[in-house]
């Protein structure tokens, strides 16, 4: 009976520890990439059928795995419309060699998919200039400018996926033709 009651305590406390380290990694995971990404708008202008974005996005000491990797997309949305831009894909070390590796044998069309830019993740600052130009669509107007990461494992599925609204609605300039 003392050998069956150790071991049920046992098989317990191991439960709770998992349970508390999923606990833990989701807030840590929640923490990570709070105030670490930072945009700023220079402008966002119609100038006739196009809409043209541009601005700078500021990636500082953000926490990426090194077989991990980082999809920060930007996208537009207003009800059920929506436009995914092209991501910025942020790789973790050994990622990364992967990328290299795969950009010498297959060339940047293949290496790169559909990616904006593709980097290697550094403690440091980084700052992309994210300039697109877009078919403008009515329901733009009133569209909200929306991030969405996507922290990736090694094979590229999504571990932990958050989404920031960054503008309520899109301020656009009209400019003359």
């Amino acid at each position: 009976y003392k050998y069956y009651v150790h071991n049920k305590i046992r098989k317990m406390k191991t439960l709770l520890y998992v349970i508390l380290m999923f606990v833990f990694a989701s807030i840590q995971a929640q923490e990570v990439y709070r105030g670490k990404v930072c945009i700023k708008q220079n402008t966002i202008e119609l100038q006739g059928d196009s809409l043209i974005l541009d601005m700078d996005i500021a990636l500082e000491g953000l926490s990426v795995g090194r077989y991990q990797s980082l999809s920060l997309t930007p996208m537009l949305v207003d009800g059920r419309d929506s436009l995914s831009l092209a991501p910025i894909l942020l790789n973790g070390r050994n990622k990364q060699k992967m990328y290299k590796r795969e950009l010498a044998f297959d060339g940047e069309t293949k290496a790169k998919r559909d990616a904006y830019v593709i980097l290697k993740n550094e403690p440091s600052l980084l700052i992309v200039s994210y300039k697109k130009n877009l078919i403008y669509q009515p329901w733009m107007e009133n569209a909200q400018f929306v991030l969405v990461g996507e922290l990736l494992n090694y094979n590229g599925i999504p571990v932990y996926t958050y989404r920031d609204i960054l503008t309520e609605q899109l301020r656009i300039y009209s400019l003359s033709k």
